[in-house]
Order: structure tokens, then sequence, then C-alpha cells
């Protein structure tokens, strides 16, 4: 029996958080290399707020290439729909979750600070447009 492959193409591309306000993840940036997704994450200001700062500044930061596993609805599926990734981002820890929903991509953010107990794991989704289609209201 050969392996079942996910073709992740439908995954890439630049997306770009609807939300032009919001912090955390504002460009993802899906590659592929060969049958393989690759996902640069872009976040709006730090990733490490300075000591006193009530919010990180607006300076985007490139942080890490995560590998991610691309995800077909079906088991007879090829076309990959969503997609699961996880590694560090700074000092965090990520799960990112992301799935096509009518052409957005929705990705689920769940965060955990190993090395500070005192910052709260934290959850958040986030909607995201792709840069060559569209543009934000």
């Amino acid at each position: 029996m050969t392996a079942h492959q996910v073709d992740p193409a439908p995954l890439a591309g630049s997306w770009v958080n609807f939300d032009t306000t919001a912090t955390g993840i504002h460009v993802v940036d899906a590659a592929l290399d060969h049958s393989r997704l690759t996902l640069r994450i872009t976040e709006r200001g730090g990733p490490e707020p300075s000591q006193g700062a009530l919010a990180p500044t607006t300076t985007p930061v490139t942080g890490a290439i995560l590998p991610a596993v691309p995800l077909a609805d079906d088991i007879g599926a090829t076309a990959a729909v969503a997609f699961l990734a996880e590694g560090p981002l700074g000092s965090r820890h990520v799960i990112l979750v992301g799935y096509l929903n009518r052409g957005l991509l929705t990705i689920d953010v769940h965060t955990v600070h190993p090395t500070e107990t005192q910052i709260p794991n934290t959850m958040y989704r986030a909607h995201f447009f792709r840069f060559e289609e569209a543009t934000p209201i």
C-alpha cells in the first residue's frame, strides 16, 4: 500500500490578518517545498513586549519558519483544506490549527510560555485573506 499524499498547494500564498489593529499574527506566508508546507510567521509588534509596556509595538516582527502538516477533509481527498503546525515562536511554544473556509483562512493559535510561568497560556482565533486577491475594508 502506498502512502496517500495530500497536496498542500491550496494553502500556499501570503495570508493577511483581516483585523488590521490586532496584535499577534499579522501575515502567514505559506510556502511549498515539493510536497512539504512551511509557514513563515510575521507578527504585529514584538513577540516579547518590553517590561512595563502595556502593548506590543506596531513594528512587524518575523518569527521562525514552522513546518506544517497539510490535512484533507476526507480520507479519499487529495487537496489540503487545513494544516497543523507546532514549534517555537520567540520564547513561546505555539500550536497553529488553520483551515480554509469559503476562500478565507482561519487559524486557531494556542500559545504556551514554558519559561514564563507567570504568563498564562492563551488561545485566539484570527481570520486571513489572500494578499494577492483582496484588501481589507
